[in-house]
């Protein structure tokens, strides 16, 4: 359990600090709107793809640059040895599916030009389909991040892996819940314009 825990808090770290990047290269314009970026002109099969499994939202050089990075990143123990094997590689996985959706959220978290209370469809355009409160990618994600542990849950009996999945996500959810009051307390982000 330690090991999970380090892990973690580590990749929650590692979520904050992208998170903060992201918001000193984009600035107030979500979605790599005014950035000096790669914007695929011509529609092929590969973009078309990138486009469904992003909710058709715009393909930008930027954003396949930082997933890619991200992967990598979450690859980084495989490197270093790491034994790489199924069960490894669909946990490395789900933990994407997850931490992508941690990474966004702290964007907004910790972004003064996109404060939480206007977390919404009508300030967030970039987010075209919404339920319940939050993107549908998220709910969706999460999903994904499940779904793809049940392959080693069933073929491996690695039953274990629902516990871990469930604590990745009760443990996001405590510090993001820090982090939020952290960001509203002592930064006070929401009214950083009125200062």
């Amino acid at each position: 359990m330690q090991a999970v825990i380090i892990s973690n808090v580590y990749l929650f770290i590692l979520a904050i600090v992208l998170a903060i990047l992201e918001i000193q290269i984009e600035g107030k314009n979500g979605w790599a709107m005014n950035l000096p970026t790669w914007r695929p002109s011509k529609v092929n099969w590969f973009i078309k793809i990138y486009k469904k499994l992003m909710s058709d939202r715009e393909v930008t050089g930027y954003h396949i640059t930082m997933f890619t990075f991200v992967l990598l990143i979450l690859h980084l123990p495989y490197a270093f040895g790491q034994t790489l094997n199924l069960v490894n590689w669909l946990m490395t996985v789900s933990l994407f599916f997850i931490f992508v959706i941690l990474w966004d959220f702290l964007w907004f978290v910790l972004n003064p030009y996109h404060p939480l209370k206007k977390f919404n469809k009508e300030h967030i355009w970039w987010h075209k389909k919404w339920w319940a409160g939050a993107p549908l990618d998220y709910y969706l994600s999460i999903l994904l991040s499940f779904i793809v542990l049940l392959p080693a849950v069933f073929y491996y009996d690695a039953g274990y892996l629902i516990t871990w999945w469930a604590a990745q996500i009760l443990f996001f959810i405590i510090e993001t819940i820090l982090i939020i009051w952290f960001s509203l307390v002592v930064l006070k982000i929401d009214n950083w314009k009125k200062q």
